[in-house]
């Protein structure tokens, strides 16, 4: 039982720093303000090699750390941390049991509308936009990159989930 406690709050924490490495990971626009990061990839990631729970507890952790790295703003981002959360939450639990790429790739996809929801949302309500505003420089924009991210996380957990499950390293 210690364990399985101790091995669910390690993989926490190390997902947390996953994601937080790769808020780090940045590509600009030329045409847009805004770049894109690898978050979601590690948002993503992490909803498909926990738990639900762990996943969440994962994002809260690496929104806790990124508050007190200053990475954090109550501006219009706000609702795309609300949305991480639930998208590592929502795919965690969309991946199902065991290992399947189709499903991992439907789940990971599911996750850029859960993030990105809450995100223009946000950006409504933060920056007194339209929707069809918060719809282009919200989503539209960042979508070939998404999913390209939801893809390569898809690939990505496929064998590192057969490798730590040999391990016996991870609980579906």
């Amino acid at each position: 039982m210690q364990n399985t406690r101790i091995l669910s709050l390690t993989q926490i924490a190390l997902c947390a720093a996953f994601i937080m490495v790769c808020s780090y990971i940045i590509i600009p626009l030329p045409f847009f303000p805004v770049p894109v990061t690898a978050q979601t990839l590690g948002i993503t990631l992490t909803g498909l090699m926990l738990r639900p729970k762990q996943a969440g507890g994962a994002v809260i952790v690496f929104i806790l750390l990124a508050a007190v790295l200053g990475k954090f703003s109550f501006g219009p981002s706000v609702g795309y941390f609300v949305g991480f959360f639930l998208s590592a939450v929502v795919v965690s639990l969309a991946k199902g049991k065991g290992i399947n790429l189709f499903r991992f790739l439907g789940a990971a996809l599911l996750g850029i509308i859960v993030t990105d929801i809450p995100g223009m949302i946000g950006m409504m309500l933060v920056l007194d936009i339209p929707v069809q505003t918060a719809l282009i420089e919200g989503a539209v924009i960042f979508l070939p990159g998404d999913l390209c991210k939801a893809v390569l996380a898809a690939l990505a957990a496929v064998p590192l989930r057969q490798a730590l499950g040999k391990a016996g390293m991870l609980r579906s």
